[in-house]
């Protein structure tokens, strides 16, 4: 019989900890949002969607071997929801994409394209992304959304939002309880309380897979509308500034993190996703700092939410409406915190003049016109005009 030596004590050691769990749902206020949209407004699939973003996520943990976000092509997203495109024209411009990054790809174009995004241009789009977060999470919070706990008690979205703010001020250096899993646990339990009930009448069963159907006219038709816009904010965010991001956070261990990588991970995302009819999908520097913030550091992070992600494509045509349990107001809160700490990324250029000027006018342009590429451009006439001899050397590195 196995004998256990005195002053020694048995311990089960779990393989995934509090914190990987707690850092896997950092970034849930970006992902879940604008997929329920799509899937609600745009009749994209939900088991496409969830399947190839857990996948996704799986893959990309696996393969950086550091915590990676995986979210929904924002700029694809907001157009295809203003218009009401459909699910061919969503896919048909995911794929166009992922052809194009896959080329970026295999002939290494990545590093030359990567020299007009430099530091304070990097820096703006981090600071835009930052407050388009925070504005988003002010949305979300300020919405008309009342929620009827018990009788007559009930929280208005603010009230949810200052208590999830609350928790998450006192809790977030905690270990032992981790901050998001808490918001997100009282998010959940008030939403079960008042609406599960609705869950009964569900029907729990993935959605059959429908294939692309190539369309000569769709593929021009989403090129300018879709493909061109989405393109510059991909290579900048979710490439140039990914890259940025991650070596800042976890130093050499992302060093599988590198312009070439990003950009054949997404490619393949897309296609595979582009195949099934499913969201067009990146990786993001916001997403990154919202995994790390709640407590990510290993790729099991990636395989937590991944699984939640493919149970959530196992019951296809329920998703939607579990994922609506949480309240909007505590996904608010989500997004305000992302929001400042990546905006927070600023700080190591504040005592470089010239920098920080450029950074600050990426960053406001992004914001007023909701679109990072527009800050992009900005960035790169302003660095032109007065910081051309500092930058001429980066530039040229």
């Amino acid at each position: 019989m196995e004998t256990v030596a005195a002053g020694t004590e048995r311990r089960i050691a779990w393989p995934v900890s509090r914190l990987d769990f707690a850092g896997a749902f950092g970034d849930i206020g970006v992902l879940f949002p604008i997929a329920i949209a799509l899937i609600t407004l745009n009749h994209l699939n939900a088991t496409a969607v969830f399947l190839v973003a857990g996948g996704a996520y799986v893959m990309a943990g696996w393969y950086f071997r550091v915590p990676m976000a995986v979210q929904p092509f924002k700029a694809v997203a907001a157009i295809s929801l203003a218009l009401g495109l459909s699910p061919q024209e969503i896919a048909s411009a995911g794929l166009l994409i992922g052809v194009l990054l896959a080329f970026i790809a295999i002939t290494n174009l990545g590093g030359v394209i990567a020299r007009f995004f430099t530091l304070p241009v990097v820096r703006g789009i981090q600071l835009g992304l930052g407050l388009l977060l925070l504005r988003e999470g002010v949305r979300l919070i300020s919405a008309k959304q009342t929620i009827l706990v018990w009788n007559h008690i009930s929280f208005r979205g603010w009230e949810l939002a200052l208590i999830c703010a609350i928790l998450l001020v006192i809790f977030i250096r905690s270990d032992r309880i981790p901050a998001s899993l808490l918001v997100l646990g009282v998010g959940i339990v008030i939403g079960v309380w008042a609406y599960g009930a609705g869950l009964r009448n569900l029907r729990w069963q993935p959605v059959p897979l429908a294939l692309i159907r190539l369309d000569p006219y769709v593929l021009w038709k989403v090129l300018p509308l879709l493909v061109i816009p989405q393109f510059a904010l991909t290579f900048g965010n979710s490439i140039v500034a990914s890259e940025n991001t991650a070596r800042l956070l976890y130093g050499e261990r992302a060093n599988r993190v590198t312009i070439r990588g990003l950009a054949g991970s997404i490619a393949i995302m897309n296609i595979a996703s582009a195949l099934v009819l499913g969201s067009p999908l990146c990786h993001g520097s916001g997403g990154i700092t919202a995994h790390y913030k709640f407590g990510a550091r290993t790729p099991k992070s990636n395989y937590v939410i991944g699984a939640a992600c493919l149970l959530l494509a196992a019951i296809g045509t329920a998703a939607v409406a579990v994922l609506r349990l949480i309240p909007i107001a505590a996904l608010g809160v989500f997004l305000i915190y992302v929001g400042i700490q990546h905006a927070l990324y600023l700080r190591d250029i504040v005592k470089r003049l010239p920098f920080l000027l450029i950074a600050i006018s990426v960053g406001l342009v992004a914001l007023f016109t909701t679109n990072l590429m527009w800050g992009f451009f900005a960035g790169l006439v302003l660095q032109a005009i007065i910081a051309f001899p500092t930058l001429r050397d980066s530039l040229r590195a």
